[in-house]
């Protein structure tokens, strides 16, 4: 809000003063209103996120539990067939064992990959939040600097 440095009627100006305070004051509860609906924002983001790799991580487990039990079905399987065809399969024998170590492998790597994502994910909102807290304390530096006196322009 303007006012003159001249007024001659200092009762407008102090008036004038008030209304000022006043809206900044408004001004100032809003952006903490608003600050703060924003951090439950991201609060419920973070832990909608958390809910939803917990989920996931859940599935995961879910069908890492199942390729386990389909591995234990193919390893007594692969046991059976050996001793019936022991001279003979040697050769089948290893690939056999290949095609398991290579469903471990991907199987460890989808785990690895999903943590690894779940990782980032959670550094992610952690930064985002950080960046938040630090635009606050920017803000309120900002505000209290207008409060003080010489603080203004």
């Amino acid at each position: 809000m303007a006012h003159s440095k001249n007024s001659s009627d200092p009762a407008a100006e102090l008036s004038a003063l008030h209304a000022e305070n006043r809206h900044l004051k408004e001004s100032v509860a809003a952006m903490r209103d608003r600050l703060e609906a924003l951090a439950q924002e991201k609060t419920a983001a973070v832990q909608q996120a958390a809910a939803a790799a917990q989920r996931e991580i859940a599935d995961l487990r879910e069908t890492v539990a199942a390729m386990r039990d389909s591995l234990d079905v193919l390893r007594a399987d692969k046991d059976r067939r050996i001793q019936e065809a022991l001279a003979s399969g040697a050769g089948e024998n290893r690939g056999l064992k290949d095609a398991v170590q290579a469903l471990r492998e991907r199987m460890e790597q989808a785990v690895a990959d999903e943590r690894e994502r779940a990782s980032v994910e959670r550094r992610r909102y952690e930064d985002e939040l950080r960046q938040l807290r630090e635009t606050v304390a920017a803000l309120r530096e900002a505000l209290e600097a207008q409060r003080t006196p010489g603080g203004r322009p």
